[in-house]
């Protein structure tokens, strides 16, 4: 999952990011989140907790490590803020990274589809998981399950040297339970939990015109900015409507390890979101507002990278809609016109477009 690609994360985002940090729990001491209250005790379903590390300066996204006596069979935990609160999308990031890894050619799922569940063991379905067999590997089975903790998600991947992919997934539900009375007091998202699925009318990225950047002047950089601090700080409605419910996340064209693109099915593809790797961070594709207000000929289109820690950057615009790869090149080569983190505003002066 994510440490696989942390490299190539810390790299993206290294003015803002710092290297995983160990923290110092005595192993005979239960460790809780101050957040979301989760509760990690040095033993959960038999596997011993043999490291605690954090992504970030402030347990925005945390990795508890666990393993049996012999080592054989292995968990990580994976408890992140994500910018899209969607146990959907990150479940399909997290599956994608799976499958993508070497020696998975011949992994074998053990259901068609993941299995929407109730983390608390009644109630609503509202997290994904999914096991396979691998046949090709110097493992036999791995499991993934991923489930809402009010804002932030909780991701569990199992993996298994000897046991069958029937037994492993009875392992999960060990390790699910061991973990419920924690997971009880967050509220969890309306369910069921649906998974990701191609978007009805894909996207023809590779024949877009290339769009080309463009120099931001400071309104493109403020309104960016602005737009950015409303999708960050965005909350997910918990009451649904269930005559009209809210429309899934669907997937335009083939997902990678290092991003997806994804939309809201039936949606007008005048932007989407690209989620990064499966570690919570997301950019965000969309018109700008200072080419409406002005009424430019071409509509100009925003980048916005938002981080697990509500903070966000603004980098500069296209002139037309970009093909994710070019968004991909300019995030994780270029440098932010802009970043915000809650009220506070900081621009690159040398972004702007000189009178």
């Amino acid at each position: 999952m994510r440490h696989w690609g942390l490299a190539a994360m810390v790299a993206l985002t290294a003015a803002t990011a710092v290297s995983a940090r160990d923290l110092e729990v005595p192993a005979n001491k239960g460790w809780m989140h101050a957040e979301t209250k989760l509760i990690v005790r040095p033993s959960v379903a038999g596997l011993n907790r043999v490291a605690i590390t954090d992504a970030t300066t402030n347990e925005h996204d945390i990795a508890v490590k666990l393993e049996s006596a012999d080592k054989s069979v292995f968990a990580t935990l994976f408890l992140f803020h994500p910018a899209v609160p969607s146990v959907p999308l990150w479940f399909d990031r997290s599956r994608t990274a799976i499958e993508e890894r070497k020696n998975f050619d011949k992994g074998a799922p053990a259901s068609a589809d993941p299995i929407a569940f109730a983390p608390l063991g009644s109630g609503a379905a509202v997290g994904l998981r999914q096991s396979w067999s691998l046949l090709s590997s110097p493992y036999r089975s791995t499991s993934l399950a991923v489930m809402p903790l009010g804002e932030w998600m909780l991701a569990v991947r199992l993996t298994a040297e000897k046991l069958t992919a029937t037994t492993l997934d009875g392992k999960m539900d060990e390790i699910i339970a061991a973990l419920k009375p924690a997971i009880a007091t967050t509220a969890a998202y309306p369910g069921p939990a649906m998974p990701v699925r191609p978007c009805a009318t894909q996207t023809d990225f590779a024949h877009l015109p290339k769009a080309k950047l463009e120099k931001p002047g400071g309104a493109d950089v403020i309104s960016n900015l602005l737009m950015s601090a409303v999708l960050a700080n965005h909350k997910p409605d918990t009451k649904v409507d269930v005559e009209k419910p809210a429309a899934p996340i669907c997937r335009d064209g083939t997902g990678h390890t290092t991003y997806g693109v994804y939309r809201w099915d039936g949606s007008d593809i005048n932007g989407y979101t690209m989620a990064l790797y499966d570690a919570g961070r997301t950019i965000s594709v969309f018109p700008g507002i200072m080419s409406q207000i002005e009424k430019r000929k071409t509509m100009s289109y925003s980048v916005v990278l938002h981080h697990v820690d509500d903070s966000a950057d603004s980098y500069p615009s296209f002139d037309g809609l970009p093909r994710p790869e070019q968004v991909w090149d300019l995030v994780s080569k270029g440098a932010p016109s802009a970043k915000s983190q809650g009220n506070n505003v900081s621009i690159n002066a040398s972004a702007l477009r000189k009178p």
